[in-house]
């Protein structure tokens, strides 16, 4: 798995490469701590409920999930998702519309999840 989080000061960097960013259709993004409303560590069957049409990406039933997905009862809102076979999952709730949400399969999600809860806390 090639997904990368780099929590700054002011931005959270998320860069996808490899053969992850061809299943999820992105190299990644940058959000600014100021977009970012939350992080948490969440089971990952819950989110696979909560996933509408597929914009752009892959998708094989309890395998992977990657790409770019609306998000029901939202609409014009999209979330990015690059999540396999883990029982849980980091997800970075923001304020755009795109994406409201990333969702990724990470081995330090528990790690990246305070780290970011800490500098939103730090910014009060």
């Amino acid at each position: 798995m090639a997904v990368h989080v780099n929590v700054g000061d002011a931005t959270v960097e998320i860069k996808i490469d490899g053969w992850d960013s061809l299943w999820a259709l992105s190299k990644g993004l940058t959000l600014g701590l100021d977009e970012i409303v939350s992080a948490s560590v969440q089971p990952a069957e819950d989110l696979r409920k909560q996933l509408s049409w597929r914009v752009g990406g892959t998708y094989f039933p309890g395998r992977v999930a990657a790409g770019w997905y609306l998000v029901p009862d939202r609409p014009g809102t999209r979330q990015l998702l690059s999540v396999y076979r883990d029982p849980e999952v980091l997800v970075i709730e923001t304020t755009r519309d795109s994406p409201c949400r990333v969702v990724l399969q990470l081995p330090d999600r528990h790690d990246i999840a305070w780290f970011i809860g800490e500098r939103l806390a730090a910014r009060g």
